[in-house]
């Protein structure tokens, strides 16, 4: 016998958000017969015309809607007010600017007819990246809906903390107490549904619903609440500090964290942590105190996250120097396994670099054979310090670690991923996670495994085939050429030129003079290349390729943050400045000294010259072949 239809309540804050409704509210006529009777828009103090377009729609026939109106308190306070009001079974809380696709509502009731017993329901969450208008299938936590409808218990890796994308029982939250936190600016969602799955006092179970879809909207203005908030300086404190850090140490004092809230936190760190090394996401705004107070909130929250699952977190590709950080912060050992990371194929070299992690500054200055230390700049940390180390490319053992080499086509951030996974016992098909990206590439156990593992191998081969020239640089010999990757023809086009001392020369760009970047004729000449330059600002050169050739940026600007960043994410063997007091300014990076190459002024003759003579001495240029490069 069919259970009786549940009641749906829909709350829908409404703030200045005219342009997106009329598309917001079509998605709501396409719903059919199913859209829900108890529809309630909270008109947050809007000054354009969105409660007009409210009114006007209700007004069209929709007797069940209804609109409130409130001063400007926030989206937090409205919702509040949303669920003081809700007359149905269960709430949703659905945002203005996005879209529901077509039979959102008729899946979810199904859904929760057929499992009226979960404690939450999360539907499909996917992503509207304007100015597109297709919703895509590409959400971080997308595996969760892998297997179709199914209904799970909070977990590990398996846990929810969008509150827009789900159905919430109504009576259930509200003896809860739960509330959307007022004062907060980030994270509000989160620390909702935390607060009413700890109410539970048991292990929350979740409906996920495959089948109805939330396209969630990305503006390509950034004039959304989130893209609001990263400027906010208490996006970074508040949050942890009063929001997640109370509700955690609560929790500590009558028992063990659970483990999916542990993996809420490490989802939080990946948006905030490998973030500080992307040279467009830096948390420039931040003052050295809220530097200091957004380490400290870290450091409250990470310190409930254990050991075992900071290590076998998957839900999103969180790299190991950030995994790292968090052992670091709570004063906790660096795991014994993690070794030196080579950062250099084999090839034709007679030496590599290696990264290796510690907590202990003293000791590392006193290793010999440490290029450069420093702290990966996460909010102006101390605790973990990095070390490049010069080491034979046949060693297996640098400062008494086992050296983990790439794979071909693999990066720095892919290696640590690839031997964390092993170390971590995955048996699974895995994809390394490049520096940057959040999904991760691996077979879920409760998916069907078949098409999932063939797209993960087509993916694996054309990382490791074509977008890495591997293949190339196996089939070619290695040649003397130099190779001037020249995406900006004010910055290089000179330098080109005057690279006489350096022949053969071949140039890539934009320009008519210069081969297409991506062509086969440079795929060829940048595998076979012993020297690549290119200009700081302009294409850095071939951060994609794990090459055989010696890698130069010259530096062309002011070394900003963003700047620095950009250089580190692109690791050149080799830099060339004007500045010399850049020297330490690089250094903090990780770029060593002896990396750096200083010209008397900034002329392309002068680059070239110093370029040139620092390629006489080089130690990563074999005898035979110095000749050939150096004048």
């Amino acid at each position: 016998m069919m259970l009786p239809t549940r009641v749906l309540s829909v709350i829908v804050p409404v703030h200045d958000v005219e342009e997106y409704l009329p598309e917001f509210l079509s998605s709501l006529d396409a719903q059919g017969e199913a859209l829900p009777a108890d529809l309630i828009f909270i008109d947050d103090g809007s000054t354009d015309s969105s409660a007009d377009l409210v009114a006007a729609w209700i007004s069209g026939g929709r007797s069940g809607a209804r609109m409130l109106r409130t001063e400007n308190l926030g989206v937090s306070a409205a919702r509040n007010t949303g669920l003081d009001e809700a007359r149905g079974q269960w709430a949703l809380f659905l945002d203005p600017d996005d879209v529901l696709a077509p039979g959102y509502f008729s899946a979810l009731q199904a859904f929760l007819d057929a499992h009226p017993d979960v404690d939450l329901a999360a539907t499909n969450l996917l992503r509207l990246q304007e100015p597109s208008p297709v919703l895509r299938d590409n959400h971080p936590l997308r595996f969760r809906f892998i297997g179709g409808d199914r209904v799970a218990e909070l977990a590990d890796d398996v846990f929810v903390m969008n509150a827009a994308s789900v159905a919430f029982p109504l009576a259930a939250v509200r003896a809860s107490g739960a509330r959307f936190p007022a004062d907060l600016h980030a994270s509000e969602d989160a620390l909702f549904v935390t607060e009413y799955l700890l109410s539970l006092g048991r292990t929350p179970v979740a409906g996920f619903v495959a089948g109805a879809k939330y396209g969630y909207r990305k503006r390509q203005a950034r004039t959304s609440a989130v893209d609001r908030y990263r400027a906010d300086p208490s996006t970074y404190t508040a949050r942890f500090h009063d929001g997640y850090a109370p509700l955690l140490e609560k929790t500590a004092a009558t028992g063990a964290v659970p483990s999916w809230l542990q993996s809420v936190l490490l989802y939080e760190m990946q948006w905030l942590l490998p973030v500080q090394m992307d040279p467009n996401r830096y948390a420039a705004n931040l003052s050295e105190a809220q530097r200091s107070e957004t380490l400290e909130g870290i450091r409250r929250c990470v310190t409930h996250v254990s050991d075992e699952r900071l290590l076998t977190y998957e839900a999103s590709a969180l790299p190991l120097e950030s995994r790292l950080l968090v052992l670091a912060l709570t004063e906790r050992p660096l795991w014994g396994w993690a070794g030196a990371y080579a950062t250099a194929p084999r090839g034709w070299r007679r030496v590599a670099d290696v990264v290796v992690y510690s907590t202990d500054a003293v000791a590392d200055a006193e290793v010999g054979d440490t290029r450069t230390a420093w702290h990966p700049d996460y909010f102006g940390q101390r605790a973990l310090v990095a070390r490049l180390l010069r080491g034979d490319a046949r060693a297996r053992l640098v400062a008494r670690r086992t050296v983990v080499w790439p794979r071909a086509g693999e990066t720095l951030v892919e290696t640590q991923d690839r031997h964390r996974r092993t170390v971590a016992g995955v048996t699974a098909p895995i994809v390394p996670a490049r520096a940057g990206e959040v999904y991760v590439h691996c077979v879920r156990p409760w998916a069907d495994a078949g098409p999932q593992i063939a797209s993960m191998k087509r993916h694996s081969r054309r990382r490791q085939l074509w977008s890495k020239d591997a293949w190339i640089g196996r089939v070619l010999r290695p040649g003397a050429s130099v190779l001037v990757e020249d995406d900006a023809e004010q910055r290089l086009g000179a330098f080109a030129a005057r690279l006489s001392a350096l022949r053969p020369t071949h140039r890539v760009g934009a320009s008519s003079s210069g081969w297409r970047f991506g062509s086969l004729r440079h795929r060829v000449a940048r595998a076979r290349a012993r020297l690549i330059v290119s200009a700081s600002q302009a294409k850095a050169p071939s951060p994609q390729a794990r090459l055989r050739g010696l890698r130069a940026i010259v530096v062309t600007a002011e070394l900003t943050v963003a700047e620095l960043l950009s250089i580190r994410h692109h690791s050149p063997e080799l830099v060339v400045i004007t500045d010399p007091s850049d020297i330490d300014r690089l250094r903090t990076i990780g770029i060593p000294a002896d990396a750096v190459v200083l010209a008397p002024d900034a002329t392309p003759e002068s680059a070239a010259r110093a370029l040139s003579e620092r390629l006489r001495v080089d130690p990563r240029i074999s005898s035979r072949k110095s000749a050939n490069l150096a004048a």
